[in-house]
């Protein structure tokens, strides 16, 4: 099994004071839940993406929540490859968990600001490795989509409307790109030794 290291040395974003202290927590947490004993590596970090998603209450967001979110937001409307900076990803967030709060019974309400924070320096973490403040629109959309709850159908047929043509047809660049993104996913919860990304991994899987 591959030796895991945790760091808190990762920023959130350029000029930023480092990750706050409750992601620095996060991720002491995730780490005492000795999850690097299982031995099966795909078990191994479903289960701490299963302890993040719930962590930052994303398992309490829908995917067409998320959809919703992307539209207020004006990201629906533009490029994926377009970078948005940190206030704009912070608004969106924010606004996901604003309307989360607003579906939620007065006794179930989340701890909105922290939830933010959490969110905010995860995906910056994982999608921002050069500390530029900036994040492109389909890593967050990608990131997302995979870590909200929601039927998988519903998920399936929103990311491969990302990565298809006007005729339905997937687009092996995009596939490629989405991949990528994908595989950032696990690479945040430190198990890039067993997912990381290969030049030859979308032919690969398309050809079989």
């Amino acid at each position: 099994m591959e030796t895991v290291h945790y760091t808190d040395n990762m920023s959130y974003g350029s000029g930023s004071q480092g990750p706050s202290a409750d992601y620095c927590h996060l991720m002491a947490e995730l780490k005492a839940q000795n999850f690097d004993v299982m031995k099966f590596s795909s078990y191994r970090t479903a289960c701490k993406l299963r302890f993040i998603q719930k962590r930052i209450s994303l398992h309490l967001v829908d995917i067409w929540n998320v959809i919703e979110a992307f539209r207020e937001n004006g990201l629906n409307s533009l490029e994926p490859r377009m970078e948005i900076n940190i206030p704009r990803l912070e608004t969106l967030v924010t606004s996901i968990y604003f309307q989360l709060n607003k579906r939620l019974p007065s006794t179930q309400q989340i701890d909105l600001d922290q939830c933010t924070t959490l969110l905010l320096n995860w995906l910056m973490s994982a999608y921002d490795p050069e500390d530029t403040g900036k994040v492109r629109v389909f890593s967050i959309k990608i990131a997302l989509a995979t870590m909200c709850s929601g039927k998988l159908m519903d998920k399936l047929r929103y990311i491969f409307s990302l990565i298809c043509d006007n005729n339905g047809l997937l687009v092996q660049s995009k596939f490629a790109d989405f991949l990528r993104e994908i595989l950032q996913v696990p690479c945040s919860v430190h198990e890039s030794p067993t997912f990381g990304y290969r030049d030859n991994l979308p032919t690969s899987i398309i050809d079989g």
